[in-house]
């Protein structure tokens, strides 16, 4: 395996944990529009802008240690 296959792994990991990021956003705010109640509804934006922000921060190449990753922390529970 030479470095390049493993950055291009990486790479496309990146991008489908943005794709997922920004999927769950889109959820977030079909979530939102619905909610008649504008402070629920305003909490659920808010969440929708996190997930587009952490879809951001994997574009740019952040490489940082996540202390709670909901992609991986959901995961991990319907695994039990």
């Amino acid at each position: 395996m030479t470095c390049n296959s493993v950055d291009i792994r990486k790479r496309s990991s990146a991008l489908n944990r943005a794709e997922q990021y920004r999927t769950l956003a889109e959820d977030v705010r079909t979530r939102a529009a619905k909610e008649p109640n504008p402070i629920v509804k305003a909490e659920w934006e808010n969440l929708a802008q996190t997930y587009v922000r952490l879809a951001k921060q994997v574009d740019d190449g952040w490489n940082i240690e996540i202390t709670y990753d909901p992609l991986k922390d959901g995961s991990d529970r319907s695994s039990r």
